[in-house]
């Protein structure tokens, strides 16, 4: 299998489907292609959560992939393989050692994954430098993708998409039920550093404050703490009227 040192990005399997056909030359865009060989396998890489305490939410992403590739079945008589799933252990140091995993194998034209954001964050970059698509089932972090203006985040890598939500508008949707239909003017939001509870606190205390509410307290937890008697107590000087608290179980 060979790529050109961009991967055409879009639909993976569209994009797949175009090059692997005969009988016509295949023109590639201004991004690249790819190209697979007579009796070659298309290899794609499952990359997600599939242990530890964020399994709930990487193992079903997974099987949905094997599923899915089940089912769709071979594109234009090549077979597709994920070869052994990937753990991305929900962090930024799983996300890098799966991704560099990955890159090294040059056969290799996609990945599916992360789970976490924070694992995207770190493995989008060498996915995208090695000229693959990574396209995410669950990341919703805004500094992902971009903003709702077309910005591009902080984390943004041309390789990069989704089929999750940005959390932009989750956190909108958060803020403007708490205002309009609660009533509450004075909320607290915590998060754990981590890019996913970060962006959803950031979209959350953002919109909450353009409807004319006050965040009395913005702040953070470290990963795995479970004595947060100080992080409340500060939260409490405040005074809010409610938390949101957008962080996985400790």
């Amino acid at each position: 299998m060979k790529k050109t040192r961009m991967l055409g990005l879009g639909v993976v399997f569209a994009l797949i489907a175009a090059a692997c056909g005969g009988g016509s030359e295949f023109t590639a865009g201004p991004l690249g292609a790819v190209e697979v060989a007579p009796g070659e396998q298309i290899q794609i890489r499952s990359l997600q959560a599939i242990t530890g305490d964020v399994a709930f939410l990487g193992v079903p992403n997974q099987r949905g992939i094997e599923l899915a590739v089940k089912d769709y079945g071979d594109i234009k008589g090549f077979s597709v393989t994920i070869g052994t799933g990937l753990d991305d252990l929900c962090s930024a140091e799983g996300g890098q050692a799966a991704a560099q995993t990955i890159v090294a194998d040059e056969k290799v034209v996609g990945v599916i994954g992360t789970s976490c954001s924070g694992a995207a964050a770190a493995a989008s970059p060498l996915i995208s430098a090695a000229g693959m698509v990574m396209i995410s089932p669950s990341n919703t972090s805004p500094s992902l993708t971009s903003d709702l203006k077309g910005n591009p985040g902080k984390d943004y890598n041309p390789g990069y998409y989704r089929t999750a939500h940005n959390d932009l508008f989750q956190g909108q949707a958060v803020a403007e039920f708490a205002y309009n239909e609660l009533g509450i003017r004075k909320a607290a939001a915590i998060h754990d550093g981590d890019p996913y509870t970060d962006g959803l606190a950031t979209a959350f205390s953002d919109a909450f404050q353009k409807l004319g509410g006050e965040i009395v307290v913005y702040t953070a937890v470290n990963k795995g703490d479970t004595d947060m008697s100080a992080v409340l107590t500060e939260v409490a000087a405040g005074s809010p009227e409610m938390l949101f608290f957008p962080i996985f179980p400790p």
